[in-house]
């Protein structure tokens, strides 16, 4: 196994995921923006000029911007629609994450033109007010048929940190900036009701590391981290250190009688409590840790061990690309965040946008 980063074959990985996919990918159709967007952030976390390479292509993701007007309302809505299939006439096919995906892409691609001209700050602003249920909790979606939230979509965590980080790219900075579009004070007091007991953010007490580490940038986006009390931020801190696998010491007791310990996943990180180590889960631990404490999230924990665990262990050195664990093959969601998540520990990498530093607002 390589304990370097074989970064001309992820480029390789990444770029085939650009081109023709083939026919065992047809169930992700409807998801192209997010293909796009795991593609391009990877590849320019790995040093590709993007905004270069594929100029040509950004035509193609503008077409993906819509703006609509449901039967019988006056407002204009805008976002994106995660494929061109889904673009429906006269129904909202736009969501919140397909929206993000499609602008953090354009930052990426240096498309300053889109951002300043193009898109509609107004109606996307609409979009996103309207996605908020009074609770302060988001919708990712609207009704099909009126504007509001959709009854038949999840709301959690993901979609707070996204309709925040959304309007950050919109130029919000201020408390009263964001207030123009949503109520913070509601999404704040809607964040705080899902803390856990021993740390960090989840649904009906049980703390997961992927809300967590959203939850924590949307604190970061609102400024309101200083809601958190620092007994609750050393918990979390606490709870995510004991997320990283080990093979040494009493852990080791575990073998045997623990189905959910595997030894040999040592260093790598998991999302909840008995549960394997996933690659993802060390981007959203490391992400979370450094929020928390961005001068020493490295030392608190052994981060050399969580990147011997990537490199070693999911990291494939054959065709290129990060697999979830070390016996999947590799996926173009968990190579992106395996080398966002090295990035991310030698500085490079803004965790809370998900895009190198030199990209992010």
């Amino acid at each position: 196994m390589s304990t370097s980063l074989e970064s001309t074959k992820h480029v390789k990985f990444l770029k085939r995921h650009l081109l023709m996919l083939p026919s065992s990918q047809q169930s992700h159709d409807v998801n192209r923006i997010a293909i796009i967007f795991y593609s391009i952030v990877g590849l320019s976390a790995l040093g590709v000029d993007c905004s270069r390479e594929y100029a040509s292509s950004i035509p193609y993701i503008y077409q993906h911007y819509v703006k609509l007007q449901i039967p019988g309302y006056e407002e204009v809505f805008s976002g994106f629609v995660g494929s061109l299939a889904t673009n429906v006439s006269n129904t909202s096919c736009i969501s919140l994450p397909n929206t993000l995906f499609a602008l953090l892409t354009l930052r990426i691609m240096k498309c300053d033109e889109f951002f300043q001209k193009t898109v509609d700050r107004e109606s996307l602003g609409n979009f996103i007010r309207k996605c908020q249920y009074p609770d302060g909790s988001f919708a990712s979606v609207l009704d099909m048929n009126k504007p509001t939230p959709s009854p038949v979509d999840s709301t959690d965590l993901r979609f707070c940190y996204i309709a925040a980080a959304i309007l950050r790219l919109l130029g919000c900075e201020t408390k009263e900036d964001f207030e123009e579009f949503i109520d913070v004070d509601r999404v704040i007091d809607y964040m705080m009701t899902k803390k856990c007991d021993f740390g960090g953010f989840g649904d009906y007490g049980e703390t997961h590391a992927g809300y967590t580490s959203c939850a924590l940038c949307a604190f970061q986006l609102l400024h309101g981290l200083d809601k958190l009390d620092s007994e609750f931020k050393e918990r979390t801190v606490d709870w995510l250190l004991h997320r990283q696998v080990s093979n040494s010491g009493t852990v080791l007791l575990q073998e045997g009688k623990n189905p959910y310990y595997d030894p040999e996943e040592n260093g790598g990180f998991q999302g909840r409590e008995n549960k394997f180590a996933d690659t993802c889960y060390a981007f959203w631990c490391l992400n979370s840790l450094k929020i928390l404490d961005e001068n020493e999230f490295n030392n608190v924990c052994r981060a050399g061990l969580a990147q011997d665990y990537l490199l070693t262990k999911t990291q494939n050195n054959l065709i290129g690309g990060f697999s979830k664990n070390d016996e999947d093959d590799p996926d173009l969601y968990h190579t992106c965040l395996g080398i966002a998540v090295l990035q991310l520990m030698n500085g490079t990498f803004d965790g809370i946008f998900c895009i190198p530093k030199q990209f992010a607002p």
